[in-house]
């Protein structure tokens, strides 16, 4: 029981940052499928000033080891990546 609640304790600590860079993936992912393949590049811009800016404000609040600054980045990936499925699964749904 105590390792369930320290899991669901983990978890919900990640749901403030991961709606953090959800504000990021959905700004890029919005102008990347509303105004198409020539808005790529400031798309692709707005994505990595957003997360770089939030993992380094992420960096410089916690002042950490090699090892906890490595785990701070890998968790941030997993972060990204379900802050943009869920801005694409939005802007789909937007869409159509």
């Amino acid at each position: 029981m105590d390792t369930f609640i320290g899991f669901t304790v983990e978890i919900l600590r990640l749901v403030p940052l991961t709606l953090a860079f959800y504000v990021p993936a959905l700004m890029g992912l919005v102008l990347l499928k509303e105004r198409g393949k020539s808005y790529r590049f400031k798309a692709t811009l707005v994505l990595v000033i957003g997360f770089s800016g939030i993992v380094a404000a992420q960096l410089l609040l916690r002042s950490a080891s090699v090892l906890q600054t490595a785990q701070i980045i890998m968790i941030s990936l997993v972060q990204i990546a379900a802050a943009l499925l869920l801005a694409a699964l939005t802007v789909y749904k937007l869409a159509h």
